[in-house]
């Protein structure tokens, strides 16, 4: 189904597929979510919730963990998670994990 848009307007992803630069940022943002979903059927139900995906940038996908106690345990993985992301066929050699708190909204 094809929304119609106001004249003069154009959809969000028809702009950033039109700008190389966004472009560029949504196909690595795609790449993120692809490798999360391959690295939660590694993490499992109870440590996926605590992770998040982060960027790629030069072949390196970043998750982002909301605590100290669920990086420790995604590294134990990282292997495994490693694995999973590269068998899907994704421009990424190496993952990392870094603590990132979720942001609360003021």
């Amino acid at each position: 189904m094809r929304v119609k848009h106001p004249p003069g307007t154009v959809a969000l992803s028809e702009a950033l597929q039109g700008n190389p630069t966004l472009g560029s940022l949504l196909q690595r943002w795609r790449i993120a979510q692809q490798c999360m979903q391959a690295a939660n059927a590694v993490l499992g139900p109870q440590l996926a919730p605590s992770l998040r995906a982060g960027p790629v940038e030069d072949r390196q996908w970043t998750v982002l963990a909301s605590s100290g106690t669920a990086a420790s345990k995604a590294r134990q993985l990282l292997p495994r998670i490693t694995e999973a992301v590269q068998a899907l066929g994704l421009e990424v050699d190496s993952v990392t994990i870094r603590i990132s708190p979720p942001s609360n909204p003021a």
